[in-house]
């Protein structure tokens, strides 16, 4: 059985080095060029963050649902593409992506989204995230796991109860 994988994006760890955007860029287009890149580096200069923005191939995805010429399909891989031949760049999906995900294709003026690199084993956004490691390639599983361990830990990072004693206060409580 073939899990589903998606990419992972840990913006904490992400330095602005565009290596994903160029990465991406030349696997498509044979070019190094952001402005042909299917996943970007939204800055925050002001406050050093750098977050990057790719398709999340959202289960329900509006973007699926607004296009007035049906050309946003949804691949066996999950990933949610354009049909290039059925886009008419009246750039709708775009207005609807909550993530801001569809870009232009500079070049033929209709939209563009991450295909997960077709039939690759991982992603070239994810092989060249080599300074921090921002991007992963994981099961939709263990994007579950992950998030729900992280939560997990910023509580109890956030919350640091006492340890209680049924002596004293009642029936005892401990994160240990």
């Amino acid at each position: 059985m073939n899990k589903k994988k998606v990419i992972v994006i840990d913006p904490d760890k992400c330095v602005g080095c565009h290596s994903c955007e160029m990465a991406c860029s030349l696997k498509n287009f044979q070019k190094c060029s952001p402005l042909l890149s299917r996943i970007r580096i939204q800055e925050f200069r002001d406050v050093n963050t750098f977050i990057p923005i790719v398709c999340q191939a959202c289960e329900d995805a509006t973007c699926i649902k607004v296009c007035p010429m049906g050309a946003r399909i949804r691949l066996e891989s999950g990933a949610v593409v354009t049909n290039e031949s059925a886009c008419i760049g009246c750039r709708a999906c775009i207005y609807a992506c909550p993530f801001a995900a569809p870009v232009i294709n500079l070049e033929t003026g209709k939209t563009m989204t991450c295909d997960l690199c077709g039939n690759e084993a991982e992603p070239w956004c994810v092989k060249s995230c080599t300074m921090q490691g921002a991007l992963k390639f994981v099961s939709k599983e263990q994007v579950s796991k992950d998030l729900s361990r992280k939560f997990a830990w910023k509580l109890k990072e956030q919350f640091q109860p006492q340890q209680l004693t049924e002596e004293k206060d009642g029936p005892g409580f401990s994160w240990g």
